[in-house]
């Protein structure tokens, strides 16, 4: 019971990062924070959060054999009213870091709530290791999910606080997010892999190659600046490294 409500979990887990993430154009984010809960575009969101949820809890449901896909189908409509809800919410608060993560969590425990309902036992049921491979194979590709939009969105909400500090008009659009993607990527495969020297090695590189531009400007808060959007990028995703280590020991 404690291996199925774990994948089962995992796997709603997955689908919340990939809908909310990969499948929300930034446009959708701007309409929604401008018209609440009168946004089209926020209807279209959590329409998609309840038909992946749906297909989630209902390929699990025949998976195990129980064919509950009513019960299944009732269970993503609280997924997409309570995402509904949830980012309602939050269009109506600053925008902040606090109220990203508190936001995040919130739609967590509704998928921890979900789960255990699907399967009517204790929520303590979900705070155990994975005992499976599958469950691990999850864990390890949430982890890559992590690092890539959703290490993004944190790192630019939390640097929103200098808005005048910008890289230069002349450089790549978007070059900055692909390389802290590919950064967070590498990182995080170092670090499943043990080999924390190699992570050093990457964010020397990287300095290296950043450290001419940065003396050139002669501009000490964009310095800063750069600084600490790549110590965020490397803590984030180590301590998600970390994180996925200890569950698939």
């Amino acid at each position: 019971m404690h291996f199925e409500v774990t994948i089962l979990f995992l796997s709603l887990l997955l689908s919340h990062l990939i809908a909310d993430f990969h499948w929300q154009p930034y446009t959708w984010v701007q309409d929604r924070n401008r018209y609440h809960f009168r946004s089209r575009k926020l209807r279209w969101h959590c329409a998609i959060h309840t038909i992946v949820g749906f297909m989630v809890l209902a390929s699990w449901t025949h998976y195990v054999g129980w064919q509950e896909y009513i019960y299944a189908a009732w269970l993503a409509l609280i997924i997409g009213l309570s995402h509904f809800v949830i980012d309602v919410a939050k269009s109506y608060s600053s925008g902040n870091t606090l109220a990203f993560l508190l936001d995040q969590a919130a739609h967590i425990m509704v998928l921890m709530w979900v789960s255990v309902l699907m399967l009517d036992i204790s929520l303590a049921a979900l705070l155990l290791k994975p005992q499976s491979p599958l469950a691990e194979i999850l864990v390890v590709v949430i982890g890559y999910a992590l690092v890539v939009n959703p290490c993004s969105v944190f790192i630019s909400i939390t640097l929103e606080k200098w808005p005048w500090l910008r890289p230069p008009s002349d450089s790549l659009p978007k070059a900055g997010h692909y390389i802290g993607v590919l950064e967070r990527i590498l990182i995080l495969t170092f670090v499943l892999l043990g080999e924390f020297t190699a992570v050093g090695f990457v964010l020397a590189a990287k300095s290296i190659f950043r450290f001419g531009d940065l003396t050139a400007s002669k501009e000490k808060q964009l310095t800063e600046y750069v600084m600490l959007g790549t110590l965020l990028s490397v803590v984030t995703t180590v301590l998600i490294g970390i994180a996925v280590r200890q569950l698939i020991a």
